[in-house]
């Protein structure tokens, strides 16, 4: 199992090991689904990528409002790259929705996934401590949350199958960490149990030929 690493433990970090660990891949046209604040475009900028940016989120700043959901309001293969970090999650129509991603790619397709059973999440559960606060029972109903609950397998072998089945492949596959387990002990550790110490599932899908 491969092991890409985020230089800094934040949102410019995660994006920042996520371009960095499929470098050739920034060409063309790139559809940023649940792009948030936009940031993977500064990231990309950074890294001289020669890109067409385009986010979609529900909300602005994005480019696009749209729902994934509901579906995607492009033709099919319109972009060269789709991203999806940490967004499936949030739907309630998590087949329907990597279905979607698949759809509008004309090459590639970059997700990320989180792992519930990493051990900080154990520990947490253990305690009676929330996951995170996009899990739990809030007495008000939140804008947002996750609506699934999985490893890092369930993750991997849910990405595998759906890719064949809208016809692509895993090019590349992995554990995305943060800064804090760069160590040599920790990244084996990481390697040989991804469900217990690795925080994100990370794919590259590319659209099989013919």
């Amino acid at each position: 199992m491969r092991v890409f690493l985020c230089p800094q433990p934040d949102e410019i970090g995660k994006f920042h090991g996520v371009v960095n660990a499929f470098s050739d891949i920034w060409e063309g046209c790139v559809l940023d689904v649940g792009s948030r604040s936009g940031n993977l475009k500064h990231v990309l900028e950074e890294c001289n990528a020669r890109v067409r940016y385009l986010g979609l989120d529900l909300f602005p700043p994005a480019n696009v409002i749209a729902n994934l959901e509901k579906g995607l309001p492009f033709s099919d293969k319109a972009f060269d790259v789709v991203v999806a970090l940490d967004v499936l999650e949030h739907t309630d129509n998590i087949h329907k929705a990597f279905d979607e991603l698949c759809r509008v790619a004309c090459k590639f397709v970059v997700i990320t996934l989180p792992n519930s059973y990493e051990l900080r999440g154990r520990i947490k559960f253990l305690l009676g401590r929330p996951i995170s606060g996009k899990y739990g029972l809030p007495p008000d109903q939140p804008m947002d949350r996750h609506r699934w609950l999985f490893s890092f397998s369930e993750a991997r072998q849910f990405v595998r199958v759906r890719a064949y089945r809208c016809g692509f492949e895993v090019k590349d596959e992995g554990c995305l960490i943060g800064p804090r387990r760069s160590s040599m002990i920790a990244r084996a550790l990481v390697c040989r149990f991804p469900n217990l110490f690795s925080p994100w599932y990370l794919a590259l899908l590319k659209r099989q030929e013919g």
